[in-house]
């Protein structure tokens, strides 16, 4: 009889909890497969997506974040199991074609879960049963018990066999790995397979009396391909679930439900753990704030959704041979409309086809196209319209829009819907979507070989302010301005003529200048964004301080009742100044920020940031004849460098540290008792970049000499200066002399007589901020008290590094895969 369809392979639905944790089940990697390369960008999504749905199902219970297709084979035979212990083979073996990185990353993700939930688990109950007069924390400690069984048996399954059952990993690679009951024959030398056994072992052995040891891999040596990879994204998962069990906010990623969303919502909790929780720990979970239980059941409820509703399709094939048919003719029907290409039709339709040609909705969707039309088809055209799409959204509605298709799909058909009756409303969106894609394309980041430009306006409108604050917070990366920017530049490119538009020009030049400048004070004083990005989508969206309204074009949620929205600059100065000087900007005073900003190593944090503070600090100064060594503000036009050509000027103005970044002889030992020390603003110089060979490491004495010659008026002034010193250096003499410029904050240096330690850094470092406040304080409209009285205000920085665990006293001990 001819072979049927469905004997050729079949497809399941599944949750992660039912593929996983089916009895005898054992995945198997063939050799062919790549090993694990996931990048944090993915694990992020991964994350994300999660939140997503879970954010999703607490509004509706048929919410699930479906992780696409995986390809296997049954292999009933065996056939690609290398090496084997036939007799000791898991009883159904599934042979992974397609889908191990999402099912590898899964895993890491389960058993992060696990590990976390057992060391809160161990804050809130240190090993003790509850007393059963306690209903809310015995119920608790229930629900923890059952979520630690079904985790643990997604990933790892025991063997019933002799005195010591034997674990058996979920997921092994061939030729490095290999089930067997015995130990002299089990193998798990793979990086994945080896991450879970070591930890499985671990959590197996470790009665629940007895405190956890928390698990902290690391890379072994000589170990796989991918083993690099593979830790990493376990420890940035497990950053990120603590920083979700803490309630802090991470960039990029939505936040939880609030606990007491799960404790009054039973369709919710149906959902996520297939029955109502106790009344009287719902009651407390209302209540429950900060505390290790309220962040015990956080990663509860988060592990119970991605066992229960994160889902994937399982194609069997009956072989290789026609799994891989279904492998390419699932991955090679070409790349998924963007979420724009979608839309134009929606646009077309509204406009009448016959009508759509010479309309402007027309002219507005080709300038749109024309800027994604730089892309090639694929991920970079992908990843243009949604980064594109995303700063559309925040510019038109102040919403955070999601990366995913679906989701900008969604968003750009409602949206557009609201104008449906009206042409002049859905001219005035599709125009703002237009000025958006231009201003992208052309200010943000122009085609190569083309300057930036503000197109719609005057030659004129792109000063050389305006060139400098944009060439900077493009380098930064700084996208959430363009936003905020946009609004300016298409109030200004839609002003009438004259008059209108002169004023509308000199807004958007306040404007960038107070976003540059809220940007640099906000970010010199933290060791990462702090959550920055936030702080401008709480502006777009109307969540103002000063009780001013959206800076998007229309609310998010139209409201009679709110203010109209506003494109003002005085009024944006006014609100980034309260929100800078806030409790959650931190920087109440001057002494505030200089002892924030000298304190950090800005070279490692920020590079273009740790530049920018210093070409604003050396603009228009001459040495300070009173304190050598240090500058002061001299006459406008003395020594201009805080340009758009200073920004650009990397041969002149280059960053060097002035004592080396390794520790050498003739330099101060202090410099090297911390590794930031030499990072910090204070010890930074700009300098020619091609002297670099001649400065390197050399002694103070030495060094000295190269700053006064490079900074010298003229080239026989730094020849005379070279030659008299009676030192030989890399370069020759006119070579060095060549590169000298008038730069006064080179010449001071030259003049300083004593050693430099890290007592005068941090003096110049005190100095330079404060030449640089005085540049930009201007900008934003900022007076910042400089009371000697003042109180210095720590910021609370929110950034944790990837292996940072708040977990003081209660810290277990640490265990590698090694």
């Amino acid at each position: 009889m001819p072979t049927q369809a469905k004997e050729i392979f079949e497809a399941q639905s599944k949750s992660v909890r039912e593929l996983l944790s089916d009895n005898g089940l054992g995945l198997y990697l063939p050799p062919y497969q790549r090993p694990y390369g996931w990048g944090k960008d993915k694990v992020e999504k991964l994350l994300d997506d999660t939140l997503h749905g879970l954010k999703n199902l607490s509004k509706t219970s048929d919410s699930f974040t479906f992780l696409g297709t995986v390809i296997t084979i049954h292999d009933v035979n065996h056939v690609t199991v290398k090496p084997i212990v036939k007799s000791e083979v898991p009883a159904k073996v599934l042979t992974v074609i397609d889908g191990q990185q999402r099912l590898s990353s899964l895993l890491i993700l389960l058993v992060g879960l696990h590990n976390l939930i057992r060391q809160r688990a161990w804050k809130v109950f240190k090993g003790n049963t509850p007393e059963p007069t306690d209903s809310a924390r015995t119920h608790l400690y229930s629900e923890t018990s059952d979520i630690l069984q079904m985790l643990a048996a997604a990933f790892y399954e025991r063997k019933n066999y002799g005195i010591k059952p034997p674990i058996y990993p979920r997921l092994i690679r061939a030729f490095v790995d290999q089930w067997a009951k015995d130990e002299k024959l089990k193998q798990y030398d793979s990086p994945i397979a080896n991450l879970i056994y070591k930890y499985s072992l671990l959590a197996d052995s470790e009665p629940e009396t007895s405190k956890p040891t928390d698990f902290r891999p690391a890379a072994r040596q000589n170990a796989g391909e991918g083993e690099g990879d593979l830790i990493k994204r376990f420890n940035e998962i497990r950053t990120g679930l603590i920083k979700l069990s803490q309630r802090k906010s991470i960039e990029e990623l939505e936040d939880l439900p609030p606990l007491a969303t799960l404790a009054t919502n039973i369709e919710f909790q149906r959902a996520l753990f297939n029955h109502e929780l106790d009344p009287g720990l719902c009651a407390w979970l209302k209540e429950l704030k900060d505390q290790p239980e309220a962040e015990l059941m956080r990663l509860v409820m988060f592990a119970a959704y991605g066992l229960n509703r994160i889902a994937l399709t399982v194609v069997q094939g009956k072989d290789e041979d026609y799994a891989f048919t279904i492998f390419e003719s699932l991955n090679t029907t070409g790349e998924p409309l963007t979420a724009f290409e979608t839309f134009l039709p929606r646009v077309v339709m509204a406009e009448k086809i016959q009508d759509y040609q010479d309309s402007d909705a027309h002219a507005y969707m080709k300038a749109v196209q024309g800027y994604l039309d730089r892309f090639d088809v694929g991920d970079k055209l992908q990843n243009a319209t949604r980064d594109l799409l995303v700063t559309f959204a925040l510019a038109e509605t102040g919403e955070k829009l999601s990366k995913r298709l679906p989701d900008q799909r969604v968003y750009m058909r409602d949206t557009f819907e609201r104008h449906k009756d009206s042409a002049g409303d859905r001219s005035a969106y599709l125009r703002h979507l237009r000025d958006t894609a231009v201003f992208v394309g052309n200010a943000w980041e122009p085609a190569i070989n083309s300057p930036r430009a503000l197109p719609g306006l005057e030659a004129t409108a792109m000063t050389d302010t305006v060139k400098l604050c944009l060439a900077f917070l493009s380098s930064l990366n700084h996208t959430i301005a363009i936003a905020p920017l946009v609004r300016f530049y298409s109030e200004a490119v839609h002003a009438d003529e004259g008059e209108a538009r002169t004023e509308r020009i000199a807004e958007f030049e306040k404007a960038i200048k107070a976003i540059t400048a809220f940007t640099v004070f906000w970010r010199a004083t933290r060791r990462g964004t702090g959550n920055i990005d936030s702080q401008y989508r709480e502006v777009m969206a109307g969540n103002s301080l000063t009780g001013i309204g959206p800076l998007a074009r229309q609310w998010a949620y139209l409201d009679a009742t709110k203010p109209d929205p506003i494109v003002d600059a005085e009024a944006l100065k006014k609100e980034l100044v309260a929100r800078l000087s806030g409790p959650k900007g931190g920087v109440p005073n001057l002494a505030s920020f200089l002892a924030d900003a000298s304190a950090l190593p800005l070279y490692k944090i920020s590079r273009p940031l740790a530049r920018f503070l210093l070409l604003a600090a050396y603009h228009d100064t001459i040495e300070d004849p009173k304190n050598p060594g240090l500058i002061i503000q001299g006459k406008t036009g003395v020594a201009s460098c805080f340009t758009a050509d200073g920004w650009e000027d990397e041969k002149h103005l280059t960053i060097e540290h002035i004592a080396p970044q390794q520790a050498t002889s003739g330099w101060d030992e202090e410099f090297y008792t911390e590794k930031e020390t030499v990072h910090k603003l204070g010890n930074l110089v700009l300098a020619p970049g091609a002297a670099n060979t001649s400065l390197s490491s050399r002694p103070w004495t030495e060094k000295k000499v190269l700053y006064a010659a490079l900074g010298a008026p003229t080239a026989d002034d730094a020849k005379s200066i070279l030659n008299s010193s009676g030192f030989t250096f890399a370069q020759t003499t006119e070579d060095l002399a060549a590169m000298s410029r008038y730069l006064p904050h080179l010449r001071a240096l030259g003049q300083r007589e004593d050693e430099w330690n890290p007592t005068f850094m941090d003096q110049r470092a005190d100095v330079l901020l404060r030449l640089a406040y005085a540049r930009l304080k201007g900008w934003l409209g900022l007076e910042l008290s400089d009371s000697s009285s003042d109180p210095v205000v720590k910021v609370d920085d929110v950034e944790m590094q990837n292996d940072e665990l708040d977990e003081s006293e209660d810290a277990g001990a640490a265990v590698g895969t090694a």
